[in-house]
């Protein structure tokens, strides 16, 4: 469920309640540091307060100063989301939102205190661009410079182009991958709909349009849909947002997540509003990703080019990777989104690289009983495949 936006518009006994709720979870109490019925009062008298509500309860919350005009500073003093809601990208909305009236103000920085335990708030921080630039032992101050934000924002067009040593994706995606994917999957689809998350140029989705009649595809880049538009025509309906801010019409029976949740910033939240908000009844989720043990990468540990298994390269980074998962991450990471894992596997052994394949295909070396003995092969020993695959289930509270 998303939740509706506000400012300005708790009462002190509403951000109470709220600080309350949520002061136990801080990495020291919240009540054991303050006193929280003045404290609030005081948000309400002289702070900026941004709001995330659900059927009357304030289930986010953001409260900064802007009273230090002499320094063209502003300051925020709380950041809270209570824990069921946690994971669905509410605190970074709250702080984007804050970020655009503090520009808006003319403020030239941002800054925050942060208890330096506290991991999952550090990396929020800085993934809006706060840095570091001070502290006691247990707390970091961090700040954020509003002339550099933009610049410390995802730029989608700029993460699929392909850069100097390194394709966003490569032949053996499109030729290889994509045929033993879609072969993977068609013993599971349901009839009905299905959402295809990150469809980047529609060449996937160009396989799947035999299948099915109502195709929805949610692309970040704005170019990568400009492609597919032209290339596939009116069929499928395209939306250019993040998973993590979208508002889709309607949930889905089959959904599709190839190659994508490497990327996100925040992979658990939007496997959550996949399994809370976006899979029908009886839906399923098709969640693949690259594998960290795929013995190509093994090979290029012991080469010396990488420094273990799920490290992400330099290559990888510039292309917006943010994890190499394997078996056991990729379906760890389900289940705290509270999916049901129903079918495990791996798709296609790989021992060579991407660039090596590409070189490969272009020979008459690789027979087609070839490519058939590496996909069958993978199905024994899906911890050596170019790619892992959960076929996943809604599960926990809807």
């Amino acid at each position: 469920m998303t939740p509706n936006w506000s400012r300005n518009f708790a009462s002190v006994g509403e951000i109470a309640r709220h600080l309350n709720e949520c002061g136990g979870n801080f990495v020291t109490g919240l009540s054991a540091r303050i006193d929280i019925g003045i404290y609030a009062q005081k948000i309400l008298l002289n702070a900026e307060r941004f709001e995330a509500w659900s059927n009357g309860m304030l289930v986010g919350f953001l409260a900064m100063y802007c009273n230090d005009d002499k320094q063209k500073s502003a300051f925020i003093t709380n950041v809270s989301v209570l824990e069921d809601w946690r994971g669905r990208g509410i605190a970074g909305t709250l702080l984007e939102q804050c970020i655009a009236l503090a520009d808006e103000k003319g403020f030239d920085t941002i800054r925050l205190e942060v208890e330096a335990g506290n991991v999952a708030a550090v990396a929020v921080y800085g993934k809006l661009g706060f840095v570091p630039f001070g502290g006691a032992q247990s707390t970091l101050m961090m700040k954020l410079d509003l002339g550099e934000k933009v610049t410390n924002r995802r730029d989608y067009n700029n993460e699929i182009k392909d850069t100097r040593d390194h394709r966003y994706a490569y032949n053996f995606d499109f030729d290889v991958m994509h045929h033993y994917m879609l072969r993977s999957f068609i013993p599971f689809f349901r009839r009905g709909s299905l959402l295809e998350l990150g469809s980047f140029r529609g060449d996937f989705t160009k396989r799947v349009m035999p299948y099915f009649d109502d195709i929805t595809c949610v692309e970040a880049s704005d170019e990568a849909i400009a492609i597919a538009k032209r290339d596939l025509g009116d069929g499928p309906i395209f939306i250019n947002d993040v998973f993590e801010g979208v508002t889709l019409p309607k949930r889905y029976d089959n959904i599709l997540l190839t190659h994508v949740l490497e990327h996100l910033d925040d992979p658990v939240g939007v496997l959550r509003r996949v399994n809370e908000e976006w899979l029908s009844e009886g839906g399923r989720l098709f969640l693949v990703c690259p594998n960290a043990n795929a013995p190509s990468r093994q090979i290029a540990v012991k080469m010396g080019l990488i420094r273990h298994n799920s490290a992400i390269t330099p290559a990888e980074l510039e292309h917006g990777h943010r994890i190499t998962y394997s078996l056991d991450t990729l379906e760890r990471d389900a289940k705290l989104a509270g999916l049901n894992v129903v079918h495990r596997s791996g798709i296609f052994f790989k021992a060579l690289a991407n660039f090596q394949w590409d070189r490969l295909l272009q020979t008459d070396i690789i027979s087609s009983e070839y490519l058939e003995g590496c996909y069958h092969l993978g199905q024994i020993y899906p911890d050596l495949c170019a790619s892992i695959f959960l076929m996943c289930e809604a599960g926990g509270t809807r």
